[in-house]
């Protein structure tokens, strides 16, 4: 935690990337590996969550975000160097006109990333143990079954991938790990993390692998990580999905899941080489449009 938002009392924030109550927000902050930055009625953070790396932010006013974000997220991503991830990612919630935040977000590096709906289980009570197809088994994932995970992961989610590093680490954190088995290979898998205070229980990731879809055992897979999390004591569950990989929301709701809240979600490399690169790109693009073979 940095010393600038030691020295500053809060503000009522007007503007902020994603609702979050004000104890949860000076949490986040505080945690060991965030960095934040924090000026006159405005923050800015980095926080890891889930093996990700969030940039979070809130700002008195959109007219103080327009004013303060830029040097703001200069300052701060001098510090990205220090987390051991491919990106950093930001969610944006509640926001259906997006024209003025758009191009500041675009000249920091950040692109468009696929949405996301997370999907909530109110009736934990009511989950039962999914029947298993002859010749399926679930059993609990041991450390020589991550790789394995880890690859389903990357082809199931494809352009969606939340990546090795983000599936890695929310391994070692989860409360419950299961695969799907059949014969010996395994198919399928869920993590789990353990409930919240509130009794919140979180399936953050749920895949099969591509060559077994169509057997509806997607269903399965999540309603086995379900009924683990009400045997745990949860009292509800949630599970976010991407509404680009098609079968993700209808799996959920055919689980007893209900549609929550959504989000928008942008994504900027540290790779800054890669950055420079694209920065070029278009700057070359914009010639060729402007004078054609003239350039």
């Amino acid at each position: 935690m940095t010393q600038e938002r030691r020295a500053i009392q809060q503000f009522d924030v007007g503007v902020r990337n994603a609702p979050l109550r004000p104890r949860e927000w000076e949490r986040l902050l505080a945690l060991d590996d965030s960095q934040a930055l924090r000026t006159e009625g405005a923050d800015l953070a980095l926080v890891m969550q889930d093996g990700q790396l969030h940039m979070m932010f809130a700002f008195e006013s959109q007219d103080v975000l327009m004013m303060a974000f830029n040097p703001m997220w200069n300052a701060i991503a001098d510090s990205l160097p220090d987390y051991p991830v491919p990106y950093v990612k930001l969610d944006l919630v509640s926001f259906t006109n997006r024209e003025w935040l758009d191009p500041m977000l675009d000249a920091a590096g950040f692109l468009p990333f696929p949405e996301w709906m997370d999907l909530e289980h109110r009736a934990l009570s009511e989950a039962t143990p999914p029947e298993l197809p002859d010749g399926l088994s679930i059993r609990r994932a041991t450390e020589a079954d991550f790789d394995r995970i880890v690859a389903i992961e990357a082809d199931a989610y494809y352009d969606c991938s939340d990546g090795e590093p983000a599936t890695r680490a929310r391994l070692a954190a989860a409360s419950w790990v299961g695969v799907l088995v059949e014969g010996d290979a395994i198919i399928g898998y869920a993590i789990n993390m353990a409930p919240d205070a509130q009794g919140m229980g979180r399936v953050v990731s749920c895949a099969i692998d591509s060559e077994h879809w169509g057997r509806q055992l997607g269903q399965v897979m999540l309603a086995a990580a379900t009924y683990q999390l009400a045997a745990t004591g949860a009292k509800q569950a949630v599970v976010r999905a991407r509404p680009d990989v098609t079968r993700s929301v209808p799996t959920a709701i055919a689980c007893g899941y209900r549609p929550g809240r959504s989000g928008y979600e942008l994504r900027r490399t540290l790779d800054e080489q890669a950055i420079l690169d694209r920065i070029e790109e278009r700057r070359v693009a914009g010639v060729k449009v402007r004078f054609g073979r003239w350039h």
